[in-house]
This record gives C-alpha cells, sequence and structure tokens, in this order.
C-alpha cells in the first residue's frame, strides 16, 4: 500500500456517546462512523492471539474460501503467504464450533437490537470471524439482504474504503438486478487503477484506517471495500433494527429474491417467515413504521416556509390569506 492510499480519513470517530446520539446522528440518516472505546471489556481483546486460538481451537476446521483448514495449518499458511489474494478465514459458524469464543465478546450497545433474532436457528448467517493476513481483504460489495453492519478490529489495522448506496465505486459493475458484482481486478490493482479518480469525485467516498479496539458501522446499502494492514483478527455482524426494517423487508421479497438473498437454505420464503414472526413477537411494529416512513415522504414534499411565500416565477413574495 502507497502511503498516499492510507492519507485520507475523513470518517466521523466518536467515544462514549449514547445510544440515543448513534441512533439519530448515524442509524437514522444511514452514516458511517467509527467508534471507539466500545470493546475495551472485550475478554478477545487482550486473549485472542494466533497461540491462544489455536490451543482454544484444536482440530476445529474453519472456511477460508473454497478450503477448510484448522487454525494451525491456516496460520502456517498465512505467516509465509506472498501471493496477490491471500485466502482469507472468513467462517460464520465460529462461535458454535468453539464456544468459549462466543463468551469472549459481546454485541456493542448500539446494535443490540436485532430482529433477525426473532428467527431462532432460521436466521441467515449473520456473524463471522475474520482473519488474514497483509494483503487480504474483500473487493466491492454490499452487505447481504439489505442488513447494516459492525465489524471490530481485535488484533491489526483495516483500510476501509466507502461509497454510499447511490455511487457506484470506479471499476466496479453490478448486474442490473444486483445479483451480481463485478470487480475485474484485485484490490491492489484497484487502488492502482482507480483510487486516484476518487479525488476528483463530487462525492468522495468515506475513508479510515480501523485500528485493533474499534469498531466501523456500515450502514446497509453502502459498498465498500476492506483491506488488511497487516496479519489481523476480527469480528463482524449484520443486523436488522427497527430504524432498516422496512428495507429488508422490501429486499427479501423482490422478484428474484431467491437470487439475492443469502446465508440461508431457504432464501424463497425468508421474507414471508421474518414478517411472521416480527409481527407475532412485536404486533403492530410493521405497520407503524410503514406510517412513520409515509408521513416522512409526505413531510418530504410539503413546501418549505421560503418556497410558500416566494413565487418561484416572477421571483418575488407572493402572500395567501
Amino acid at each position: 500500500m502507497k502511503p498516499e492510499w492510507l492519507e485520507r480519513d475523513n470518517i466521523v470517530r466518536k467515544k462514549g456517546i449514547s445510544v440515543e446520539e448513534f441512533v439519530m446522528n448515524f442509524e437514522e440518516p444511514n452514516k458511517p462512523v467509527l467508534l471507539e472505546g466500545c470493546i475495551d471489556n472485550w475478554a478477545a481483546l487482550q486473549k485472542w492471539d494466533k497461540d491462544y486460538l489455536v490451543s482454544v481451537c484444536g482440530d476445529v476446521k474453519f472456511a477460508a474460501g473454497p478450503v477448510e483448514m484448522r487454525l494451525q495449518e491456516y496460520f502456517r499458511y498465512s505467516d509465509q503467504v506472498r501471493e496477490e489474494r491471500p485466502l482469507y478465514l472468513f467462517d460464520p459458524k465460529f462461535a458454535e464450533k468453539v464456544p468459549v469464543l462466543d463468551s469472549e465478546y459481546e454485541v456493542p450497545l448500539y446494535f443490540r437490537e436485532d430482529l433477525f433474532s426473532v428467527l431462532g436457528n432460521e436466521r441467515p448467517d449473520y456473524r463471522w470471524v475474520i482473519i488474514g493476513p497483509a494483503g487480504s481483504g474483500s473487493s466491492f460489495h454490499i452487505d447481504p439482504n439489505s442488513t447494516s453492519a459492525w465489524n471490530a478490529v481485535i488484533k491489526g489495522s483495516k483500510k476501509w474504503v466507502l461509497f454510499p448506496p447511490d455511487v457506484i465505486p470506479p471499476g466496479v459493475y453490478p448486474s442490473p438486478d444486483g445479483a451480481e458484482v463485478a470487480c475485474p481486478v484485485s484490490i491492489i490493482e484497484w487502488f492502482m487503477n482507480f483510487y486516484g479518480a476518487t479525488k476528483n469525485l463530487k462525492r468522495r467516498p468515506i475513508e479510515c484506517i480501523c485500528k485493533a479496539g474499534e469498531v466501523i458501522f456500515v450502514p446497509n446499502g453502502w459498498w465498500h471495500l476492506v483491506i488488511n494492514l497487516e496479519e489481523s483478527i476480527a469480528i463482524t455482524q449484520n443486523y436488522v433494527s427497527r430504524r432498516n426494517l422496512l428495507n429488508v423487508l422490501d429486499f427479501l421479497k423482490r422478484p428474484n429474491a431467491g437470487e439475492l438473498v443469502s446465508g440461508t437454505r431457504d432464501r424463497v420464503n425468508l421474507h414471508d417467515k421474518f414478517e411472521n414472526a416480527v409481527e407475532s413477537t412485536f404486533p403492530g411494529t410493521i405497520d407503524r413504521l410503514v406510517q412513520k416512513a409515509e408521513e416522512k415522504r409526505a413531510q418530504e414534499k410539503k413546501p418549505s416556509f421560503w418556497d410558500s411565500v416566494t413565487d418561484s416565477h416572477a421571483g418575488a413574495f407572493k402572500f395567501s390569506f
């Protein structure tokens, strides 16, 4: 990574804010934020190094790209890998495979409303342990099922580049139905070929380096690229709160939901199962959210005071009595 690729750090950083402030200033308006100090109580932050993870995970195998391997094998590989696209360990069942890992972290207080939990064992994959050497990472993508996400770095550091939902990153070519995303270059090639062009965009990406002990909030629909600047260990979870529930329900009932929905065997019926479970657990919630959204849309269409007293054609005031 060239130094100029790491200089820009324009994300909002917050420490010690209330849940209400997070919801109002970031979750409601769907804006990324980097949160400091909210996982200081995690045992994982002190304990999760390579030796510890190898000892507690033993012969358990984890998903690393197209293969499964024990952590000891993966670390042996990652310690000597020099290829441009190294295997990235990204396992959605880590907590079930090794329950002690589940006990050594907890969801930060900002993300504890997770409505997909009403599905119990039928919920789509939603949490992953992520381990990789420098240079590993994820090319541009949008998180599955229109969910929002948080990503907490336990060891190492990550460079993030994020674009809002309505700005397709240069060099990225999504299919019209959103089922596939083509990014014909590796992460490093993207920086070499396209990063410079982002400086001339009217809407520049949000960027940051997320270090150990820090958590980034990735709002639903945002494009993001992540690359590990050094060997890194992280946990990420995707979730659905009331602020995002209607978006997720709309996504799950698209005509091509069978192609778009991920992380579950029953892609076609997930919408009905989820909607019924939410209605059963939180009666009336969906109707209230729909009404609130309609009121917001009506308010946005309403002319402002200035519009109501200005004649746009004549450029003069008009008065209505």
